[in-house]
């Protein structure tokens, strides 16, 4: 895809939802963080997150299929998102293809010490959501939706934010 040129339709299409399949795939990483800690406690509080990540990469799917209908596969949404695509999907794909052992809650904390990478995927998220939105106001597509589903999911970014940090306290 050629970014240089203006960007079309099917380009806004594809950065969301290269958003929800990046999406799919951290909120698997908390699922494999929450059923593998042996903290109820913080179990649950990743649990949140799952949820939420399941609910934002229906979200942002429904947000693509609603702008245009397109295909991506993995190259092209690390062309699009660049270097920050690559370290998010590393981080979430080594954690869920480790050792399934349960953990205790510092080994989990040194696991996610890492825990600005955690902290940075949140924001990261709500970055490119916004410069998504930017994007499509841009080669004018000013649906509603697009500005309430974005502004739901960057809450809910900013709640895992204050999760991880609650999360790197208890110990």
């Amino acid at each position: 895809m050629n970014m240089s040129s203006k960007l079309m339709k099917e380009d806004i299409a594809k950065m969301f939802l290269c958003s929800s399949i990046l999406e799919e795939r951290v909120l698997k990483a908390y699922q494999s963080l929450a059923d593998r800690v042996m903290d109820k406690r913080v179990s649950k509080l990743l649990e949140i997150m799952v949820h939420d990540g399941r609910k934002h990469s229906v979200l942002l799917k429904l947000l693509s299929e609603s702008i245009a209908k397109v295909d991506v596969n993995e190259i092209e949404c690390e062309k699009l998102f660049g270097e920050s695509w690559k370290i998010v999907d590393d981080l979430a794909k080594a954690e869920v293809y480790s050792v399934p052992e349960k953990m205790d809650l510092a080994t989990l904390i040194k696991k996610m010490a890492t825990l600005e990478s955690y902290v940075s995927e949140e924001y990261m998220t709500s970055a490119h959501l916004v410069l998504t939105r930017m994007a499509a106001e841009e080669i004018g597509l000013q649906l509603d939706i697009i500005k309430d589903f974005i502004d739901w999911i960057i809450v809910d970014e900013g709640r895992h934010v204050k999760i991880v940090e609650i999360i790197s306290k208890l110990t």
